[in-house]
């Protein structure tokens, strides 16, 4: 598994984890990266998606891209396990395997989704149309049992959407343009972790939500010199590290990487590092973060 290439091994040192892990462990708490990648080719990385592991128990999905059903599956987790999905929002680098993964076993759990536009269906609409009685995955209807949350994406209000134990998950909107999008924000008895999702950076209500986490998965997308539809959607490396440095966040993991080249990478990194002083990972598909 590569971790981060030389150049950024020299460039990071002074502030890389050092908690990365190859495989999750029986106990605590672990993030595990299903997919890295961004909606292009992102050089070999799956799209969005992230588990949460508590105790060895895969508890908590968010987003289920392109490729994350494989991924799913390599890392020894059980869709019996999942209590908890959080779809951010509903392009398909973030949501179109979701019945794959749940295929055949079907399960039931709680799924949290953004409410709908005149471009994208609310959550219920989307599960209805993917695995409802009349949907495209009707086979999945009868071994589906699920509890929806809806969070309104015209609110910048935080809302609890699921609650089990020492875990509490909420949600709030972030913009994306006309996408309705959720980031969510996840509180362990000891650790908190922020799921930023893809988003232009442009609400500062986002800075609070996230204020004083240990972690935050941040989805690089945009490059510092991107213009039109992709700065309309994606935060500017700047924008991420200055987001990161006010919020006072413990440690940055960078996701959702569509840099076609290492020498991309590189430079948006850079910029980051340039307005956040704190720990930076670079996720990887499968690795595996001990929170």
């Amino acid at each position: 598994m590569r971790i981060a290439t030389p150049t950024l091994v020299a460039l990071l040192c002074l502030t890389c984890s050092t908690s990365t892990l190859a495989k999750c462990l029986d106990s605590g708490v672990q993030l595990q990266i299903l997919g890295s990648g961004g909606p292009g080719a992102s050089g070999g990385r799956a799209s969005t998606g992230y588990l949460l592991w508590a105790d060895g128990v895969s508890r908590v999905m968010v987003d289920a891209g392109s490729g994350t059903k494989d991924q799913f599956h390599r890392t020894g987790a059980n869709s019996d396990d999942i209590e908890f999905v959080g779809l951010s929002h509903l392009h398909p680098d973030h949501s179109v395997e979701l019945p794959a993964i749940f295929w055949p076993a079907g399960g039931s759990f709680n799924i949290a989704g953004p409410t709908g536009s005149d471009a994208f269906p609310s959550i219920e609409k989307f599960l209805e149309l993917l695995m409802g009685e009349n949907g495209a995955y009707s086979v999945l209807s009868p071994r589906m049992e699920l509890q929806v949350t809806t969070v309104d994406t015209n609110s910048r209000q935080a809302m609890e959407v699921w609650s089990a134990d020492n875990i509490l998950a909420s949600a709030t909107a972030v913009p994306h343009g006309e996408v309705p999008t959720l980031a969510y924000k996840f509180e362990f008895a000891q650790k908190s972790i922020v799921f930023a999702s893809d988003q232009n950076g442009s609400d500062p209500a986002f800075i609070d939500f996230a204020r004083g986490v240990d972690y935050l998965v941040i989805h690089l997308t945009g490059t510092e010199d991107a213009t039109g539809v992709i700065a309309e959607l994606h935060a500017k490396p700047s924008v991420w590290g200055d987001m990161a440095a006010s919020a006072e966040v413990g440690q940055v993991i960078v996701s959702h990487i569509s840099a076609t080249s290492t020498e991309m990478l590189d430079e948006s990194l850079r910029i980051i590092r340039q307005h956040y002083a704190g720990p930076l990972v670079i996720g990887e598909d499968l690795m595996c973060i001990e929170l």
